[in-house]
């Protein structure tokens, strides 16, 4: 009889204990696989709503605009670049915008904004701003005066669709302007800060009172996938010369850092739920080792070598370990693929979540690669957890252990 089988066999001599062991790792790993998808979901969902409504997946903007975003710093162009940039192979869509920051004012409320004027229809292929409309109608290309503000920001100004407010900025001289706007609609996305700080208007209409003729002062392109943004560098940088081109991670570090970070919280996270199993798998082994002290010492006095004995109590602890963790990955995956079904809806809580910049609708998601170390990372936890007590079974002597 082989060394697996016997300790196969022996883990199931106190199935109780075996067991509750085997159910702390299966509850362990599923509650950490479950919880790294929860937070991936969440930095997935932000990542989104980064990409589609504000940066998408690169920019261009004069130099100085980069360093102080003045009305005069426009992109300078030949020809008819936007066409130029949605014909480049990789790009899925491109807009040009307007960018101002000023004051905006109602009866009740005054306070600062960044005024955005857009090309509706090319900003609606790039960013699909529609879907964000919660109230009222989407701008057109023929509206003059009109505005889309954030319902978080009309509830601020205590405004209605169809109420009319007052911007006030600099233009290309730095000259005083004041336009009157009629609120067309409100958006929400999921962030307040966002919906609180930007209000958008045409951008013919908007280029009408900074006087910047039919320049703009950033051009947004959206690729056909994130593998082909770097891609397209060579191109949008022989398209505006001089001008300054970043990716969606040079426009937003924090961003970047926090998809980087969230992989390395998921894996310290199921690295201390593993040490604290790994308490519980030694102290199991040690009252198993004690317990058969008798035992061990006749087998060692009838010829098993130490170096089996040592296998034995090491096989024993791998497999309490390793059974709980392919149960536990099988219903940690389980569990997420039936929540990415129709995602965790946390809208009673959409007040708190939008205020942190999260959407109310989790998708719960997990890398293969993540699953893969999951097996790796239990071994390693079993194998440190079998040393003291697989070395405290060979310190024993047999003919005292018989005795006892």
């Amino acid at each position: 009889m082989n060394t697996l089988t016997i300790a196969w066999r022996n883990i199931w001599r106190h199935k109780l204990r075996s067991l509750t062991v085997m159910c702390s790792v299966l509850l362990g790993i599923s509650a950490g696989i479950y919880a790294a998808a929860l937070m991936k979901g969440m930095l997935e969902g932000r990542f989104d709503h980064f990409i589609e409504n504000e940066i998408s997946h690169m920019q261009v903007h004069h130099p100085d605009f980069v360093r102080e975003p003045e009305p005069a710093y426009t992109v300078a162009t030949e020809g008819d670049a936007l066409q130029a940039l949605q014909g480049l192979p990789g790009v899925s869509a491109a807009t040009a915008r307007l960018k101002v920051h000023g004051m905006i004012a109602s009866a009740n409320y005054t306070g600062g904004v960044q005024l955005i004027g857009i090309l509706p229809e090319m900003e609606e292929a790039t960013t699909g701003f529609s879907d964000k409309l919660m109230a009222g109608e989407n701008l057109s290309s023929d509206d003059g005066n009109r505005i889309l503000i954030g319902y978080a920001l009309a509830q601020k100004m205590k405004v209605d669709i169809g109420s009319r407010i007052v911007l006030t900025f600099q233009d290309v001289d730095q000259e005083i302007v004041s336009a009157a706007f009629t609120v067309k609609g409100f958006f929400q996305t999921i962030s307040n800060r966002y919906d609180e700080g930007v209000a958008f208007v045409p951008a013919a209409y908007l280029g009408s009172h900074l006087r910047t003729g039919r320049a703009y002062h950033e051009y947004a392109i959206l690729a056909e996938g994130m593998d082909r943004v770097e891609d397209l560098r060579p191109g949008v940088e022989a398209l505006f010369p001089g001008m300054r081109v970043r990716s969606w991670d040079q426009l937003s570090p924090e961003l970047s850092f926090w998809l980087e970070a969230g992989g390395v919280v998921s894996y310290a996270f199921i690295i201390i739920i593993l040490l604290g199993l790994t308490f519980g798998l030694l102290n199991t082994m040690l009252m198993t080792v004690f317990e058969r002290t008798r035992e061990l010492g006749m087998l060692m006095a009838i010829g098993m070598n130490k170096r089996k004995v040592f296998a034995l109590i090491v096989m024993e602890t791998l497999l309490l370990a390793v059974s709980g963790a392919v149960l536990g990955l099988g219903i940690g995956y389980g569990l997420v693929r039936l929540s990415a079904k129709n995602g965790i809806d946390l809208s009673a809580l959409s007040d708190v979540m939008r205020e942190l910049g999260f959407s109310s609708i989790i998708i719960p998601d997990v890398d293969t690669t993540f699953l893969l170390l999951i097996p790796v990372m239990v071994v390693i936890t079993a194998l440190l957890a079998a040393v003291y007590p697989a070395l405290k079974a060979l310190s024993l002597n047999p003919a005292e252990a018989v005795r006892e």
